[in-house]
């Protein structure tokens, strides 16, 4: 489950309703401007996240 909760108002404040969502541990990396709500998924910079991403690419 994703933790985007206390983003989401923030977000709509600003304008900013496209959420980077990391696809390992769900976390908000950032927001960006967008016409509309969207998700885009990346990985953020914790060690755990970049070594599950490299066992599961094996």
């Amino acid at each position: 489950m994703s933790n985007t909760n206390h983003v989401t108002l923030a977000a709509i404040h600003r304008y900013d309703l496209g959420v980077i969502i990391c696809k390992s541990c769900n976390e908000v990396i950032a927001t960006l401007p967008t016409d509309g709500y969207k998700k885009f998924y990346s990985l953020c910079n914790s060690s755990i996240c970049i070594d599950k991403n490299k066992e599961a690419s094996k």
